[in-house]
């Protein structure tokens, strides 16, 4: 399995990052990525899904659903868990982690998947990181302003060469 994972401080403060992480349907305004995020059935709730995402990938798509869990001690949660339940990763699951600071707040991403094409893992798993990765950032900064890259910067090298 193949882990990517992207830390920032952002501006952005705790509870109104959070509170935009907690609707994935905004997400493809954020980046463009993201084709789509839309309800998986008619009894989908807002923030926990399931939802189903359609991910811009080569010239094509990585299609999935995913079911989300908000986690946290105490009255207000920090932590946002996914999982893939089917689509075109044998296994897809990871969080976000929002953690408030003096000035703004940490949000950590964490992404653990499998493709599902076993003999071309290496190139697929590779290239579809570096889009989740880049989708990550431009959320991150959608959702708490300018970002600086605290830990994973090395997975956005492509944006700098951009």
């Amino acid at each position: 399995m193949t882990t990517r994972k992207l830390t920032a401080t952002v501006p952005g403060q705790a509870t109104e990052v959070w509170r935009l992480l907690c609707d994935p349907l905004a997400f493809p305004r954020y980046a463009g990525d993201i084709r789509s995020v839309s309800p998986a059935d008619d009894n989908a709730d807002a923030a926990t899904g399931p939802h189903t995402w359609v991910l811009g990938f080569r010239g094509g798509t990585a299609t999935w659903t995913q079911r989300t869990r908000l986690v946290g001690e105490g009255p207000t949660p920090n932590r946002i868990e996914f999982l893939g339940v089917s689509g075109d990763f044998q296994q897809l699951m990871g969080s976000w982690t929002v953690t408030e600071l003096p000035r703004g707040c940490e949000i950590d991403y964490e992404v653990h998947y499998r493709t599902s094409v076993p003999h071309l893992a290496g190139a697929i798993d590779s290239a579809v990181g570096r889009v989740l990765v880049r989708t990550a950032h431009r959320i991150i900064t959608a959702v708490g302003g300018p970002a600086r890259i605290t830990a994973g910067e090395h997975h956005l090298r492509d944006l700098v060469a951009a």
